[in-house]
């Protein structure tokens, strides 16, 4: 059981829980398949982006700032427990409760190439399993730091967190990375 305040329980979980699951996703992240899983751009769930990459994040209690971080991926709401989809194929890499994030997976798409899916009320798959992009891996939900039922949905190179934008953008994909890798 958690000691001290509220306040100091939330601090707690929203900074050194926080911490803790940024070590482990680094670690996930850091033995990629060495090959590309992913073809051309990742597929975005449909609903309402409710946060966006690298929002600033002020929190206050009683009308005071008392912690302040940066969200690192796109919040998506559809309806209650809609069905997640991989965003490209890959392996599942992950599928576990992880603190902040709640019910997450992580796939792995090749050569540093990561997605994470979390606040998931469900998994459909398990650690170990490849999947093809657009099969549902899970259903939404508001597990762990959630304020309501929606999809966290972050992009990561080597175990860096980068914005999902791009990857969601054939156009992008073509010019940065297909047409780079062409010329190799």
């Amino acid at each position: 059981e958690m000691k001290g305040s509220l306040l100091d329980q939330y601090l707690f979980v929203n900074n050194e829980v926080r911490k803790i699951n940024a070590r482990q996703i680094k670690e996930v992240c850091s033995n990629p398949v060495p090959k590309q899983l992913w073809k051309d751009r990742f597929l975005r769930m449909n609903g309402e982006t409710r946060a966006g990459f690298a929002d600033q994040r002020t929190y206050f209690y009683h009308g005071q700032p008392v912690d302040h971080q940066v969200h690192l991926g796109m919040d998506i709401a559809s309806t209650a427990h809609a069905a997640v989809k991989a965003a490209n194929s890959g392996k599942v890499v992950m599928a576990e409760y992880m603190g902040i994030y709640g019910n997450a997976i992580i796939l792995d798409h090749g050569q540093g190439v990561y997605s994470l899916y979390a606040h998931l009320s469900r998994f459909d798959v398990s650690p170990g399993e490849m999947v093809e992009k657009g099969e549902v891996i899970a259903r939404s939900g508001a597990t762990g730091m959630a304020g309501g039922d929606h999809l966290h949905f972050s992009m990561l190179i080597h175990g860096i967190f980068v914005t999902p934008l791009e990857w969601w953008d054939q156009h992008w994909i073509d010019m940065n990375i297909n047409d780079v890798l062409n010329q190799l």
